[in-house]
């Protein structure tokens, strides 16, 4: 029972033998079961591993060690700390002491450099770095005047010496010289040079560009902030309109394009030629060889592909009716956006303290030092892979939602009778189906991580001398990556069979194949086409929200009238990235849908769930409309002209 597109020419491919066919099918099944359970219990156990990771790194760990020092007993400066046993002058208050000052300008040269210290030399936090000091007495001075011990915090500033009678083990040494802070270290400006001119550097370049450029662009924001809501508000309206007419417009945009392409070819090959016969020169003799092939190819192409083309541009306008009459699909990007943001965010400060976990070990001198904690360093790729693997499954659940709601669409004959398709997806999500989400989620993360521990090894690399292997190395990442891209899109498609039939994720993914590898140059047409069509309505959608832009700050006073007008568009760019990528999850549900309808019926003894506009596309085409048609006249004693007039809206 394949769909064909006229004559002989095959459109869709069946993927099942009319032994597989089960005539009573009416839409997504509604007895079903719970699939992939192992997946699922290995899900949660994972996430009991997880939360144990996160437990054992947030005892370890301090994110404040990334903005502030430790001195020499332990104490992490600008927080309260606990006590240390074993050390006296440990589990300090060092609340405001925000910086950290080495007693020993030799230590902070050695840390610096990378080699090990060449004497041992304490450290305290205080609240301003020194200036210069040259004797004992300005010491005492500035302990007295800042609130902050330059020596031991257990020496009472009376009685502050020399620290190079004892090595530099309780007080600095002097004379001191004038320090600055640098990223909350207290260093000494001769360490400090290469930074200024760093830093010289980019406030120069800064000065080119424009005087106080930093503290302008501030003001700018500030003061057209409400301006740059109101843009964001506008690309939410822009998006949803384009949405609502690509069912309408989508074809003119298609042949516009493919017109473009046509007219575009014949005239490069005429050119090419011309050229040949007025200069009949070797050059541009080959040259018209050759474009004339690959147009010829490129023409042959467009004639083998107009009725998949012609499919796509109807699969928009099928996606169109969608979102017409499931209007809640809107907020389920913006509320996968909100849940991936959280759930990014938490993760992120939580590796805080994975990177920040340490142990501490007391020496000889009573000073503490730290080592990097043994367990976390294998606790880094669990964590890393329950990262990408939520991440993961949050789309994937997103994606079957979606597909679930579009599948109880499409194989709901009367439309009016639609009722919460997307409370009924939720609810087979939550039921049957969380461990194929699962399933398919972490094969993907599994594949991302292997591809982030080749892309670190690669980076560690980049100074070795070494080229084979480093050339094997971005051989196999980039393999990865699209063997990563291959796999996302088949378990997307996936998720429409599960969503359909129900099955586990295994078989789903394996008819998910059959099909997109049956009707190859279907998929790369709804692909190409599609994706180039909603590229442009994303364009449209920025370009829009700038014009608007432009006309909204025409009389606005401030320095820089690009800078809120940039940040609109980048908002607008995303926003509009959510809609339309919810539009294209529905029209490939859609399409899955078609091709599961064409599996299963024929149109005449099995009618069609497809409205008119896709069953012309079948290869029984003439006889399937009259078959509809006989059906809607046999209906009229019982239903209404306008209802039936709906029915052939939606």
């Amino acid at each position: 029972m394949g769909c064909c597109g006229g004559g002989n020419t095959s459109v869709v491919q069946p993927v099942r033998t009319s032994t597989e066919h089960d005539e009573s099918f009416e839409g997504p099944i509604h007895d079903r079961q719970c699939r992939d359970i192992l997946p699922l219990i290995i899900f949660l156990g994972f996430l009991g591993v997880l939360g144990y990771v996160v437990h054992y790194s947030v005892n370890k760990g301090n994110p404040q060690l990334l903005f502030y020092g430790t001195d020499s007993w332990g104490n992490v400066c600008n927080q309260e700390n606990d006590a240390i046993d074993g050390v006296a002058v440990s589990g300090r208050d060092t609340r405001g002491l925000r910086k950290l000052f080495y007693f020993n300008e030799d230590l902070l040269k050695s840390i610096s450099t990378d080699s090990s210290p060449t004497t041992t030399s304490g450290s305290v936090c205080v609240s301003v770095c020194p200036g210069e000091l040259t004797t004992v007495a300005e010491m005492k001075a500035f302990a007295s005047n800042t609130g902050s011990h330059l020596c031991r915090y257990d020496v009472a500033v009376g009685s502050y010496f020399d620290g190079a009678d004892d090595g530099t083990l309780n007080c600095p040494s002097v004379p001191i010289s004038k320090t600055t802070s640098v990223h909350n270290r207290c260093v000494s400006e001769t360490l400090s040079n290469t930074l200024d001119q760093v830093g010289e550097a980019l406030s120069d370049l800064l000065d080119m560009i424009d005087d106080n450029f930093g503290q302008k662009c501030g003001e700018d924001l500030e003061d057209s902030w409400k301006e740059i809501i109101y843009l964001v508000l506008v690309s939410v309206g822009v998006s949803l309109v384009v949405m609502l007419l690509l069912r309408f417009i989508a074809g003119i945009i298609v042949w516009t394009m493919v017109a473009i392409v046509v007219l575009g070819t014949l005239v490069a090959i005429a050119f090419c030629w011309y050229s040949y016969f007025k200069k009949e020169t070797d050059f541009w003799f080959a040259t018209a060889i050759a474009v004339s092939v690959v147009g010829l190819i490129l023409l042959l192409i467009l004639l083998i592909m107009r009725k998949r083309i012609a499919i796509v541009v109807q699969l928009f306008k099928e996606a169109g009716k969608a979102v017409a009459r499931m209007p809640q699909l809107i907020l389920q990007p913006f509320m996968t956006l909100t849940i991936l943001g959280g759930v990014s965010a938490g993760m992120l400060y939580l590796f805080l303290y994975i990177v920040t976990a340490r142990n501490h070990r007391v020496e000889n001198t009573g000073y503490v030092s730290w080592s990097e904690d043994d367990p976390i360093k294998g606790m880094v790729f669990i964590y890393l892979l329950g990262f990408l693997w939520l991440t993961q499954f949050i789309i994937g659940c997103e994606r079957l939602t979606v597909s679930s709601s579009v599948a109880i669409w499409y194989f709901t004959r009367d439309k009016k009778k639609l009722s919460s398709p997307l409370s009924t997806s939720v609810w087979r999500l939550l039921r049957y189906h969380l461990g194929s989400v699962a399933f398919g989620s972490l094969i993907i993360a599994l594949v991302a991580l292997v591809r982030l521990i080749l892309s670190f090894i690669q980076n560690r690399l980049s100074g070795s001398k070494n080229t084979v292997a480093k050339y094997i190395l971005k051989c196999l990442t980039c393999c990865l990556w699209c063997f990563e891209q291959i796999l996302k899109f088949l378990t997307a498609n996936a998720y429409i069979q599960i969503a359909i039939n129900g099955y586990s994720f295994c078989k789903a993914a394996r008819t998910a194949f059959m099909v997109v590898v049956s009707n190859a140059l279907l998929v790369t047409a709804i692909n190409s086409v599609g994706d180039f069509v909603l590229f442009l309505a994303k364009v449209g959608t920025v370009a829009i929200v700038a014009v608007v832009g432009i006309e909204l700050f025409r009389d606005k006073e401030i320095h820089y009238t690009w800078l809120p007008i940039l940040l609109a568009c980048i908002a607008a760019y995303f926003i509009a990235g959510c809609f339309f990528g919810l539009y294209e999850l529905i029209i490939d549900a859609i399409f899955m849908c078609f091709v599961e309808d064409c599996d299963r019926n024929d149109g005449v003894n099995q009618p069609y769930f497809m409205s008119t506009g896709l069953m012309q596309y079948v290869k029984n085409a003439d006889k399937a409309l009259r078959a509809e048609k006989k059906r809607k006249e046999q209906a009229r004693n019982s239903v209404s002209p306008q209802d039936l007039k709906d029915e052939d809206a939606v």
